[in-house]
């Protein structure tokens, strides 16, 4: 091979390890970590509203959803900063879904930001649409600390994910 060539190999062929690992390392979470379930567009134009999101998975039944998947109440909070002034955001109540079930997790929290926190933010549009830019500094829980088991079903209690969200809004 030639001197230039065996880099790159070595190169792509360390991507497709960590690429073909990290879902065996994670298989416990329906969230792969450093991952998003929202769909990023980093090229995104618009004013940018930046902050944490975090979600907390409440586990109601394991058995709701079908074998291995847990039903869950989702709450989720976000700080976004706008210019130099931070507003918070929650929803009046938690969501019932399947934890497993990202796409329903994911139009949760699009159908809040999109219903009430851009026209909260740009009370002056009449019709603002947005983009997820960046999601950042994504952890979850059994990075570090294991779930907390309930003791009669033996299964985890509760699930967590924190993140840091860019939204590029255009209003």
């Amino acid at each position: 091979m030639r001197t230039t060539t065996r880099p790159l190999a070595v190169l792509i062929l360390t991507g497709m390890i960590l690429a073909l690992a990290a879902p065996a390392l994670w298989a416990d979470s329906a969230l792969l970590p450093g991952a998003n379930i929202f769909g990023v567009n980093p090229n995104a134009n618009g004013t940018k509203v930046s902050g944490p999101l975090a979600i907390y998975y409440l586990v109601t039944s394991t058995t709701a959803c079908g074998t291995a998947l847990h039903e869950v109440d989702m709450f989720f909070v976000m700080r976004l900063k706008l210019g130099t002034d931070s507003f918070a955001f929650a929803p009046a109540g938690p969501t019932r879904l399947c934890y497993e079930n990202t796409n329903a997790q994911r139009t949760a929290i699009e159908g809040f930001i999109t219903s009430t926190v851009i026209p909260l933010l740009f009370p002056q549009s009449t019709s603002p649409s947005w983009d997820l830019k960046s999601v950042t500094d994504f952890h979850q829980d059994s990075e570090l600390q294991n779930c907390p088991i309930d003791p009669v079903t033996q299964a985890c209690k509760s699930f967590w994910a924190v993140m840091d969200i860019t939204l590029a809004v255009r209003p």
